[in-house]
């Protein structure tokens, strides 16, 4: 190995350990580090230890599993190596739990969203504030994620099971396979398809959990006592409460809850409260209603290509209220004119 090359690798893996090392530095990692021996690599490794701060240790066993999952974690397979001596574990241990132990991340770039292949081996999708996002997972199930969502799966999904994580609010078209259901897990329901198009919205910070079936047949289940199930079809909503626990199921056209997706918004004899989430959702704004004296009244309408001011001057105009947009969200207070 020869200087120059030796100085590269110790800088990417530098970079590789504390998650600064771009897309085509990891590629080229890859393929370097693929062209040499594990005996080769572990002094290069062991430079790049000695200069952090950090100096754990492990036992020749452990070691030889991490870097079995090191190798399978970035994607390279194994090369014939000679024979490890056994004063050299200790510091091939040392390095090892190095990359293992330093939340260390890979991060693939696809389409303006990052991709995070986390250490328990899961894929994870974060979309970011007034963004939205579409993924075909591997068995060829299409989602739509809406602002501020996060989808997470583990990287054999598909092989076992069909099993997401949600955070947030998607829509999902599920592939069909009668073999193997498909499962969406949120913080207090799971919804059980085998092939279907529902809408699930799961935001942390909402007093609510909503699942909107469009097509097909779904199983909810609540995740915490009293383990409630509801089967439901096309046109009918379950909504669960967090506060109480309790999961109800309603007839709806589902035209409100998969509006985002289209980019339209719907409203038919709604209250300003329920129209403001309904834009908060889109848009990805916050609502700061300072004067709640019209909170209650309702309107009739629809939005669809109009940047958030044209909404607002819309629902002024209606309502008599004045608004006010800054870094935070929008305040909504009584028009004092």
């Amino acid at each position: 190995m020869s200087t120059s090359t030796n100085r590269k690798l110790k800088d990417w893996f530098t970079k590789y350990q504390t998650e600064q090392i771009s897309r085509e530095e990891f590629y080229e990692l890859r393929q370097e580090v693929n062209n040499y021996t594990d005996e080769e690599l572990f002094p290069v490794l062991l430079d790049s230890w000695n200069d952090s701060e950090y100096n754990k240790t492990l036992s020749p066993e452990d070691a030889q599993n991490l870097l079995f999952r090191i190798r399978r974690d970035i994607a390279i397979s194994p090369t014939p190596a000679k024979k490890i001596r056994k004063y050299y574990w200790r510091q091939i241990a040392a390095i090892i739990a190095l990359f293992i132990m330093s939340s260390l991340s890979l991060y693939l770039y696809v389409d303006n969203r990052n991709i995070t292949l986390l250490a328990d081996r899961r894929m994870e999708v974060k979309v970011g504030k007034r963004e939205r996002v579409s993924i075909t997972l591997p068995d060829g199930t299409a989602v739509k994620l809406n602002s501020e969502s996060i989808l997470s799966y583990k990287q054999d999904f598909g092989k076992k099971d069909r099993r997401v994580y949600l955070c947030g609010e998607g829509y999902f078209e599920v592939q069909k396979d009668k073999k193997k259901k498909f499962v969406v897990n949120t913080e207090f329901m799971d919804v059980e398809v085998t092939g279907t198009s529902f809408n699930v919205y799961a935001y942390s910070n909402k007093d609510m959990v909503e699942m909107a079936l469009v097509q097909g047949s779904i199983t909810v289940s609540s995740v915490h006592p009293p383990f409630e199930k509801i089967n439901v079809i096309p046109n009918e909503k379950v909504i669960y409460d967090k506060k109480t626990g309790k999961m109800k199921k309603i007839t709806s056209p589902n035209i409100l809850e998969t509006a985002w997706i289209s980019k339209e918004l719907v409203f038919r004899s709604e209250p300003l409260e329920e129209v403001l989430k309904r834009v908060g959702r889109k848009y990805g704004v916050s609502f700061d209603v300072i004067d709640s004296s019209f909170i209650k009244d309702t309107y009739t309408g629809v939005f669809d290509k109009e940047e958030i001011e044209d909404v607002m001057h819309i629902l002024k105009i209606h309502y008599g209220f004045d608004y006010r947009i800054n870094d935070d969200g929008i305040q909504i207070f009584a028009n004092r004119k």
